[in-house]
């Protein structure tokens, strides 16, 4: 199975669409929006952190903070005093891709594959060094995986993110990822460059991922690419559940629904692009 270059159509707007520097600038606006990448990049910050990387005062940093906190773009830890990326980013977020072709057409999709295998079925996209669920629709079984839109989690320790990664060159992951070790979850999770590409290259070979206690011990899942035109940013649908229900006798049975539904999901958005 062929997976396709996934940030191809988003190359041309990074290279050319450097936005020139405004006539007048504010400061405040500044900071604090410079704040925001900040926290997306770090995932956590002290207010003496902001206050070095920012080249602010610790008052000011302080300030910042505070009025972030109050709409809710931020949100800080009450045992550490670390802030956080807060709801009103998420909410923003996925705002934004609300309008997107694939999560549009794909919600009935989701759907039916929960009626069909019976298990929590995510929509998950790339965001950075970071996956994202832009969609998640949970199974009604009793024990089943719990799943929330706006979830993150580093690619490489669930299904979904190695679908998109298998999409990117070697050395574009890396650029995502960072320095070895990677990030460990669980005694599960891989941590060397060696083991990811091997992986990878077994999800090009095979056309999905697989997540056996990757992310969290006693959750497993199975990934599909969805073969989305060029120009609609791209999307991997997971089937996750409990690991004792994830045999590998059941796997091929699910892979093959899955992938009709990727199908399906598919062409709906060649249709309305």
């Amino acid at each position: 199975m062929r997976f396709p270059d996934i940030y191809a159509h988003d190359q041309v707007i990074l290279e050319d669409a450097t936005p020139p520097e405004p006539a007048y600038r504010i400061e405040s606006v500044d900071k604090a929006l410079r704040l925001l990448w900040l926290l997306r990049d770090e995932r956590r910050l002290t207010v003496s952190e902001v206050s070095n990387r920012l080249g602010v005062a610790r008052s000011t940093a302080h300030r910042l903070l505070g009025m972030l906190v109050m709409h809710d773009f931020v949100q800080q830890d009450p045992e550490t005093k670390a802030y956080m990326p807060g709801r009103g980013l998420v909410e923003i977020g996925l705002g934004a891709l609300s309008s997107l072709d694939v999560r549009r057409e794909a919600r009935p999709e989701l759907h039916r594959l929960v009626a069909e295998v019976r298990e929590t079925v995510l929509l998950i996209v790339l965001q950075g060094a970071r996956t994202l669920v832009v969609d998640a629709i949970e199974s009604d079984e009793v024990v089943r995986v719990s799943a929330r839109t706006g979830g993150s989690m580093p690619p490489h320790t669930v299904s979904g993110g190695k679908v998109l990664l298998a999409g990117l060159d070697p050395e574009h992951v890396r650029a995502l990822l960072g320095p070895e070790p990677l990030e460990r979850l669980t005694a599960d999770s891989i941590t060397t460059y060696a083991e990811l590409d091997a992986e990878l290259e077994a999800v090009r070979d095979r056309g999905y991922a697989t997540n056996f206690n990757e992310a969290e011990l006693g959750l497993s899942a199975i990934s599909v690419p969805v073969p989305v035109p060029p120009g609609v940013i791209p999307a991997a649908i997971t089937v996750s559940a409990p690991t004792a229900r994830m045999s590998l006798r059941r796997m091929p049975a699910l892979v093959a629904t899955t992938q009709a539904a990727a199908s399906r999901i598919a062409e709906a958005v060649r249709r309305t692009v």
